[in-house]
Order: C-alpha cells, then sequence, then structure tokens
C-alpha cells in the first residue's frame, strides 16, 4: 500500500463536521470528565462566534473545530483541543483571558494567550462579533495597518509565539494546527493575501514544523505553498508522480512481498509499508528548470520502504536480515536510533541493491518512533501519558523532549540577551534555528548544534561572550597518531565547521572583534554580539581618527594654531550647511565619529570648513603672537622632544636651539641634526636626567596586505592599550595589494616607555594580514 504524506486539501465547501465528531475521536484516549470540559468549551466558542462566516462560507465555529480535531488526531491532552476551540474568542469577541481563565483553568487561558495575535495599534481592534450571550450589535470596523504596521504585527505575532512555546510548547502545536486549515482555505482569500500567507508559511511556519520533527505538518504545509506559488508546476508533479508511481508498482508490490517474508522468517512482527515522498520534497531534488518526466524516473527514492516493528532491538535485528538479503549502499547506512537527530526523530536507514540491481531506500523504526517522525513534540503528552506504566526504551520520548528543550532555551537566551526589533528577532530565528542543523563537540564532550557554515567565532559565541570576543582561531581534534596521542590542526576563524568534529577555541586576550568578524560570523548570536562590542568601543577609536584626519587635512592647507577652534568651527560649518552634508550629524563629535568611519569624507568637511578659517585668520594670528612673546620671555627655559625623529628613553641625544623657541632633543643620529654639525654651537649633547617630558612621541610604519578594516583594527588595538595616535596616513598599492600605514603614538612619560611601545607592537603584529610593524625613525 502506498502511503501518500503531505496530501493538499484544499476546500471551498462549507464543512460539516460536527463537536460529536470532535468528541468521538478524543474519546479513543481521554477520559469522560476531560470530554465534558472540552463540550463546554465548544459551547462558549459557538456562543462568542455566533453569527459569523468564514469567507470560505462556513460558519466561523467550523475553523476552531477543525483546528482541535488536527490535534486530536495528534492526541493532544483536553487542555489543549480547549484551547484550540477558544484560541480565536480573545482576538475576534469581546470575551477576555481572565473569563477564559476562571472557566478552564489557567493552561487554556496561557495557550491561547500565546497564539493571539499582536495588536500593531496597541488596542484592541473593533470587530462584528457579539459578546457572550448578547446579540450581535453593530460596531465600528477596525482602523486599517499600514503596511509597516502589518509586518511589525507579524513579526510581534511570531515573536510572542515563539516565547510563549518556550514556557508551552503547546501554543505552537496549536499555532501550527490553526496554519494548516488556513493553508486549506486559502482559495477563498484575494490573491494578495495567498501569496502573503505562503511567504509567511514558507519562511516561518514550514520550517519550524521540521525543526519540532512534525513531518507530516510540515509535509502539507510544504505542498500547499507550492500549490500557490507555482499552480502549474504543482500540478505537473501531482499528475507525473501519480503515473510514475503506477509504474513502479509492480516492482513495490514484490519489494514489499519479500521484505515481509524475510521478517517472517525471521520471527520479526513487523508492518512493511511503501511510503510516498510530498510533493514539494520531490519538486526541491528535481531543482530549477522544467522537470520531464524521465527526470522523475531518476529518483529511486521515490517510493521508500518502511518496516515497523516493536523494539529498539529488532530494528538492529531486521538491519542485518535486510542486509544478508540484499548488498547495502556504501555510505547509505544511518543509525539514527543511537544518534537522534536534533527534532528528536529516531530510524534505522538503509539503500540497498535489490532485484534487477534496483536501488531501494529501507527505513526501520518502532511505532512509537513514527509517531514521533509524524508528530515530533506533539507526539510528547500521548507518549508520556502512556509510558508512565511501561518500561521506557533506552532511547525514549524523554530524549527527544530534552532535545528540543534546548534550542526553546535558545529563545529565552537571545531575548534576555540581544534586545532587538521584532523583525531581527525573527530573522535570527529563520536564520540560526530553521536552518540545517551540525553537531560538533568541545574537548570536554559537550554537544553544540550550529546552523551549517557555521565557524569557529560562532561556536566561541554559543559557549560564553567573553570567549567569543577572544576568539583566536579553532584547534580542530581529529585522531589519534601511532604514539596514542591526539592530531590537531590549526584552522582560522572563518573556518566552516564539520559535523562531528572535536572544536578547541583558542583564546588570546588583545584579540577582540573587527568589523570583518560580520563577513564571516554565522549566527545571529554571534553578529549580534559583535555589533554590539563594536558600537561600544568602535565610537571611541573613530572619533579619535576622525580628529587626526581632520587635523592633518588641516596642517596639508596650512592652517596651524587652529587646534582650540575646531570643534566651534564644526559646530558653526554645521549650522550654516545647506547641501546637508553636516546638519545630519547631531554633534561635532558625530562628524569626527563619521569621518572615522568613512561615512563622510575629510574633503567634505574641508570645503564647509575653509572659508570660516579664512575668517577668523587675524584673531589666530593674534593668538599666536601672544604664545610666541610668552616664549620669548622664557627663552631658553623651554625644552621640548623633537617629532622629525621622536627621541624615546635609551637613544642618544643632543640638544639644538632654537631661537625664540628654545630647547629641541633630537636622537643624535637624526637626519636634521647631521645638517647642523658644521654650527658647533647650535648643538649641544645632553643626557635623559635633564629631560622630564610629560608624553612621548614613538611613530610606527605597519606593512600589510591590504583588506577592509585594516586601518580600524590597527587603531583598536592602540586604543585598547591605553595610548592616543597624535596622526595617522594610510597609502595603498592596488597592484600588489599592499598598504602602509604611517601612525604617531603618543606614550605617557611613565617608566617602562620603551616595555609599553614594544607591547603595542607586539600586538600590531598580530593584526590579521600585518606583514611587518617599526619605529620609523627620521636618521640618515
Amino acid at each position: 500500500m502506498i502511503l501518500k504524506t503531505g496530501e493538499s486539501q484544499t476546500n471551498l465547501a462549507p464543512s460539516q463536521m460536527t463537536i460529536e465528531d470532535l468528541l468521538t475521536e478524543a474519546r479513543q484516549y481521554l477520559s469522560e470528565s476531560d470530554l465534558e470540559r472540552i463540550r463546554c468549551a465548544y459551547e462558549l466558542a459557538k456562543e462568542a462566534h455566533k453569527g459569523v462566516v468564514r469567507k470560505s462560507g462556513e460558519p466561523y465555529i467550523q475553523h476552531p473545530l477543525e483546528v482541535a480535531l488536527l490535534l486530536a488526531g495528534m492526541r493532544i491532552d483536553a487542555e489543549g483541543i480547549m484551547a484550540a476551540l477558544l484560541h480565536d474568542v480573545v482576538e475576534d469577541t469581546d470575551a477576555s483571558l481572565e473569563e477564559l481563565r476562571e472557566q478552564f483553568g489557567s493552561q487554556v487561558a496561557s495557550i491561547v494567550d500565546g497564539v493571539t495575535k499582536f495588536d500593531a495599534l496597541a488596542g484592541k481592534p473593533g470587530n462584528t462579533s457579539p459578546q457572550l450571550g448578547k446579540e450581535p450589535i453593530p460596531v465600528e470596523p477596525p482602523p486599517t495597518l499600514s503596511v509597516v504596521d502589518k509586518r511589525r504585527q507579524r513579526s510581534e505575532t511570531v515573536r510572542k509565539m515563539l516565547l510563549a512555546m518556550a514556557e508551552d510548547p503547546r501554543v505552537v502545536v496549536l499555532k501550527l494546527a490553526d496554519r494548516v486549515h488556513n493553508m486549506r482555505t486559502l482559495a477563498a482569500m484575494t490573491p494578495a493575501q495567498q501569496q502573503n500567507k505562503t511567504r509567511e508559511t514558507s519562511e516561518i511556519y514550514a520550517p519550524l514544523a521540521r525543526r519540532l520533527g512534525m513531518m507530516q505538518v510540515q509535509a502539507e504545509l510544504e505542498d500547499l505553498v507550492l500549490c500557490y506559488q507555482d499552480p502549474e508546476r504543482y500540478a505537473w508533479l501531482k499528475r507525473e508522480v501519480e503515473e510514475e508511481v503506477q509504474r513502479r508498482e509492480p516492482f513495490i508490490t514484490e519489494v514489499c512481498r519479500i521484505l515481509n517474508g524475510e521478517m517472517k522468517r525471521a520471527g520479526i512482527h513487523a508492518e512493511i509499508q511503501a511510503w510516498r515522498k510530498h510533493l514539494a520534497s520531490i519538486n526541491r531534488k528535481l531543482g530549477y528548470g522544467q522537470p520531464t518526466a524521465g527526470d522523475l524516473g531518476r529518483i529511486h527514492d521515490l517510493v521508500s520502504f518502511r518496516i515497523l516493528v516493536d523494539t529498539d532491538n529488532e530494528c538492529y535485528l531486521a538491519l542485518g536480515h535486510i542486509h544478508a538479503l540484499w548488498r547495502p549502499k556504501d555510505g547509505r547506512i544511518k543509525d539514527f536510533i543511537a544518534t537522534p537527530k536534533l527534532n528528536g526523530y529516531q530510524s534505522l536507514h538503509t539503500t540497498v541493491f535489490c532485484f534487477d540491481n534496483r536501488l531501494a531506500e529501507i527505513q526501520i523504526r518502532t511505532h512509537d518512533m513514527q509517531r514521533t517522525a509524524e508528530y515530533g513534540i506533539a507526539s510528547y503528552w500521548y507518549l508520556k501519558d502512556r509510558m508512565v506504566s511501561e518500561e521506557p526504551s533506552p532511547n525514549s520520548w524523554k530524549l527527544s523532549y530534552k532535545e528540543m528543550v534546548a534550542w526553546i532555551e535558545q529563545l529565552r537566551q537571545w531575548q534576555r540577551e540581544l534586545p532587538q526589533s521584532a523583525d531581527e528577532f525573527v530573522e535570527a530565528v529563520k536564520g540560526d534555528i530553521f536552518q540545517e542543523q551540525i553537531f560538533v563537540f568541545t574537548p570536554k564532550g559537550e554537544v553544540k548544534d550550529l546552523p551549517r557554515g557555521s565557524t569557529p567565532l560562532d561556536m566561541a559565541y554559543r559557549i560564553h561572550t567573553d570567549i567569543g570576543d577572544h576568539c583566536a582561531g579553532a584547534r580542530i581534534i581529529t585522531n589519534m597518531d601511532d604514539t596514542g596521542r591526539l592530531v590537531t590542526r590549526l584552522v582560522p576563524l572563518d573556518y566552516e565547521l564539520k559535523g562531528g568534529e572535536i572544536v578547541d577555541i583558542m583564546v588570546n586576550r588583545t584579540v577582540h572583534p573587527t568589523r570583518d568578524w560580520l563577513s564571516f560570523a554565522r549566527t545571529a548570536a554571534a553578529r549580534n554580539k559583535i555589533r554590539r562590542y563594536l558600537k561600544t568601543y568602535e565610537r571611541e577609536i573613530n572619533l579619535q581618527l576622525g580628529k587626526e584626519r581632520l587635523d592633518l587635512a588641516l596642517k596639508t592647507d596650512g592652517s596651524v594654531g587652529l587646534n582650540e577652534h575646531v570643534e566651534e568651527l564644526l559646530v558653526k560649518a554645521r549650522e550654516e550647511d545647506k547641501s546637508g552634508d553636516l546638519r545630519k550629524y547631531a554633534s561635532y563629535e558625530d562628524i569626527y565619529i563619521a569621518i572615522g568611519r568613512e561615512d563622510l569624507h575629510v574633503e567634505e568637511v574641508m570645503k564647509h570648513l575653509m572659508p570660516l578659517v579664512r575668517q577668523i585668520g587675524m584673531l589666530v594670528q593674534s593668538e599666536n603672537a601672544e604664545q610666541k612673546s610668552e616664549n620669548d620671555n622664557e627663552g631658553m627655559g623651554v625644552v621640548k622632544l623633537a617629532q622629525c625623529c621622536c627621541p624615546l628613553p635609551g637613544d642618544e641625544i643632543v640638544g639644538m636651539l632654537s631661537p625664540n623657541e628654545g630647547m629641541f632633543v633630537h636622537r643624535r643620529d637624526c637626519l636634521r641634526v647631521s645638517r647642523q654639525r658644521e654650527n658647533a654651537r647650535a648643538v649641544i649633547d645632553l643626557n635623559w636626567l635633564q629631560i622630564e617630558p610629560e608624553t612621548y612621541l614613538s611613530p610606527v610604519t605597519i606593512v600589510a596586505h591590504d583588506r577592509s578594516g585594516l586601518l580600524r583594527d590597527v587603531a583598536a588595538v592602540v586604543a585598547d592599550a591605553g595610548v592616543n595616535m597624535t596622526t595617522v596616513t594610510s597609502t595603498t598599492n592596488p597592484s600588489v595589494h599592499k598598504a602602509v600605514i604611517t601612525a604617531t603614538l603618543e606614550v605617557a612619560a611613565t617608566e617602562g616607555v620603551l616595555d609599553q611601545i614594544e607591547r603595542i607592537l607586539r600586538r600590531l603584529r598580530q593584526v590579521k594580514n600585518v606583514v611587518s610593524v617599526e619605529r620609523a625613525i627620521n636618521t640618515r
């Protein structure tokens, strides 16, 4: 027999289902007292929705009845079914959660609250439904939501549901059942509404069903999405797949006969099934482009075979008999019983060469594993109650539920640690939780699940934020050599992790996040934490870089003595700016930061500043004259470190007299000193005991392979060391992709100046792509 999974059920005809149909299904596993509570919930819902008709033409009460029946088919408990009957009452009528809580208990009220749509207008919209126990009364229609409000409402609703699911998984099971029935009746909606619903189902609800292990729900949702997004391809697939299955019927019947006979000979009580992939899954296998019937013929697992047995041991016994019967295909034997998938799925898979050397895929599992495969987390309540009086197998429902809780906890962690908009939250969920996962291990054997394509950086941040902030790479532990020692290999931050690898994260306290980390961080959690770090620390770095770039531009233009006037001039330039280049920044600091971040070109700022500089030129010259007079009065008592060679303690030094400016201290091998050797009176021998500066300047030259963010990373290292950069310039040679950065470090005059500088140089040499870092000295 062919079991068709995920059959689409588009339906425009009014449903004839009644409460008795629901009670008949629920009576198979619930008590009479539970059935009575379900009937009470139905009566309240029926009264609340009285007189309301859905777009499909059926009375509104049919929708909650259909949803409740879906849950009853999954064997959800009485509270879940009651919540299904009441799930639209609070959203669409004047009934309140408090009323539901008083009549049906806190669990039912909480589930209903979790699936109630977020109100984008922060006030309950009007409705045309009656109050409980009253006749319908005309009310104002709800205000029309803007496109932005609608998008926000959808995202907030999904976030609300996911966070409520973290408290009670029945919330999401009910929401998925609600979406299944909505998709079955989607034909009654407008084309625009259909597209919105199918897109949301494709991006959120179908992947959510897959992650929760609810494969039957996932299959139907995906087929319905395909039906509305590409109706022609869907119709072609449906027709061609039916024909292909008919062509294979003799082969299918014979394989089932042989398997059934083999299981009987082995003494294994087994049920043999032939199972067809759902249409959306087949469509993915065909890929893009227009497929042909021949393409379908080449999909060997279009129809697979399933053997259902009673125990785990019989699964392995059946596998052995199949491999004795037919040769297995290399690499196609998978044990998901010993190692279940993250969503709790358990089964043995093998692909064998049957008669006529034709390939067949065979799955072997217990009946309980089959229920879990179909309904995932929704099977928890059924299996929990049934196994109270039975001895659970080693890999029972408990393991599956534990795996579910692990990623549900991640939702809570995101909500606590990463404040973000609803859109960002939903995008994070879609990218990190709904995508295909891999498992990697720490050296201590702890398992970490990550989206496929994750890097050591993602794993580091999954372990702890501080480890991520200082992640320098990873060691991949492979196997043991001939001596019994573990063999490791070093991998960079952007290495793509493989499932099953043992990963030892390397931590270096001098390493910190840089903007280029965002290009290879795969998970939303890692990217958010990197952005948070950059937001905290990059502001000061960009502020400093912006000041230095503008100061250099002013000096290059010949404008000197303006240090204490620049901020005042920036404020004035911003106020007088008519082009909008500067006015969009709130303060002069924001202008500096924009220059440092390269969002604003320094040339644009100079265009606005120079007219103002020329206006105050006389004032600056006057102030400089006053300062010059003060220096004249001090005479030669002024001793300064020369900026041409920037001497440091330990260097051999001399003094050079400058008329009216005092004594300048140079390195003995400074190029400028060598030019004054003929004037013996101008050069004086000095030692460091005679010098007491407050700060020292040390130019450094950095050669690196050019890349985006290089200058920012260099500035970050210097800033982390608590040192200022008084100037910085960068030149690049595109033909060889080389960059040369020259920066002047300002170091406080404390003990160990040279040690301070050497530590900074060592850290700079560790920056990605840096080739060399040396002190830049103006000598012959």
